[in-house]
């Protein structure tokens, strides 16, 4: 065996170890949502999910994040973290469900610098590994619904609108080392892609 196939077979390492902080936020009400959110994500451009009485929104910024407190009972939202990130954040997620609370997650890879600066916050974090996967997510009605009112399109719209269609939605897995045996278990998936 050569020194390239005992190294995973000369692919690139699925895994990469990381440090997760969880940050507990006391939310008293929907209404409180947006601006800790302002404060949470700062500049970083985000994406998320609010689920209502009345039903489910796509949240495309921190702006359009109206929550009320009669009808929102539960919010998710991300950074949107790419490949051309140079940090060393690889996921940062906020949830939040009415009457359970409210928590930050920021997933991090362990490098070097950030094993040296030790942590600002003060809490200590959960080791484990992180793993990048991707799930194909399809047009919404609502852009079905245009589609179609242009029925006269060229070779190259509809390629263009089948690649738009199986735009990859990204995440990092959290994984651990299971303590009784050894394995190791996904405990969690933090999303960090754009939702269409």
């Amino acid at each position: 065996m050569s020194d390239k196939e005992s190294k995973n077979n000369d692919h690139e390492a699925v895994t990469v170890p990381c440090c997760l902080k969880v940050t507990e936020h006391e939310i008293h009400g929907a209404a409180e949502l947006p601006s800790l959110l302002a404060r949470v994500f700062t500049d970083s451009k985000i994406a998320g999910i609010v689920w209502t009485t009345n039903g489910t929104r796509r949240v495309p910024e921190v702006k359009s994040a109206r929550c009320d407190d009669s009808g929102t009972y539960e919010i998710r939202l991300w950074q949107i973290v790419d490949d051309a990130d140079t940090d060393s954040t690889l996921a940062h997620e906020f949830r939040w469900v009415n009457g359970v609370g409210a928590v930050e997650l920021m997933l991090t890879e362990v490098t070097p610098k950030a094993s040296s600066e030790g942590s600002e916050s003060g809490k200590p974090c959960v080791s484990g590994w992180a793993n990048k996967v991707s799930y194909l997510q399809h047009e919404s009605a609502a852009s079905d619904n245009a589609d179609s009112a242009s029925e006269a399109t060229t070779g190259q719209e509809e390629e263009d609108q089948a690649h738009a269609a199986t735009k990859p939605m990204t995440a990092v897995e959290f994984i651990r080392e299971e303590d009784k045996y050894g394995n190791t278990v996904v405990v969690d998936q933090l999303f960090t892609g754009e939702w269409i």
